[in-house]
């Protein structure tokens, strides 16, 4: 696929997933962008603008293997035109098989008609709430990186009170810092 595109609600571990691709390419030493989507579709409409030529906005993104656009529906919704120039960049970015590019949003491709890819070349995920075991593994490693212990009653607690991904590393947060208080 030449083209990922993951979505789904703040804190469901969009970025993360996509690190973990990156990672992949990184140890492939691949040439990797990362950026704000913002950041992409503001430059990408300041050339439009001035009318430098699509192509050269495009070749600085062709030497990369790798393309990491996050919070590519910010700012996107409602304007049609601007969906339709980011979704020929993207294409044309693209076009070699050379470059990959992995999009990440909180909205689903349909709220972006003109944004959306081809089936044939884009695949699309969708990230679903973290489960309680995902999100009580995710504890045990972050307490494991802290080398930090709480009893598993404690962990299940803290997994029954978070709702997202967030959620669930403030209150480990908490938990650490009054016991490091204590100690």
């Amino acid at each position: 696929m030449k083209i990922i595109w993951i979505s789904g609600k703040c804190s469901y571990g969009k970025t993360a997933f996509a690190d973990s691709l990156i990672k992949e390419f990184e140890g492939e030493n691949k040439k990797i962008c990362k950026l704000d989507g913002k950041d992409f579709i503001d430059s990408l409409v300041k050339n439009i603008k001035i009318r430098n030529p699509i192509d050269n906005f495009i070749f600085c993104f062709k030497k990369y293997d790798l393309l990491v656009l996050d919070d590519i529906d910010y700012g996107l919704l409602g304007k049609p035109v601007t969906q339709r120039a980011v979704k020929e960049a993207i294409q044309k970015i693209t076009d070699d098989n050379k470059t990959k590019v992995i999009l990440i949003s909180q909205k689903r491709a349909r709220k972006m008609r003109n944004l959306k890819l081809n089936s044939n070349c884009c695949e699309y995920i969708r990230l679903k709430a973290p489960s309680a075991d995902f999100k009580i593994k995710l504890v045990e490693e972050w307490l494991k990186k802290e080398k930090f212990a709480i009893p598993q009653d404690k962990i299940k607690e803290i997994v029954d009170k978070s709702n997202n991904l967030f959620q669930l590393k403030g209150l480990l947060n908490q938990i650490s810092f009054f016991v490091k208080q204590e100690a």
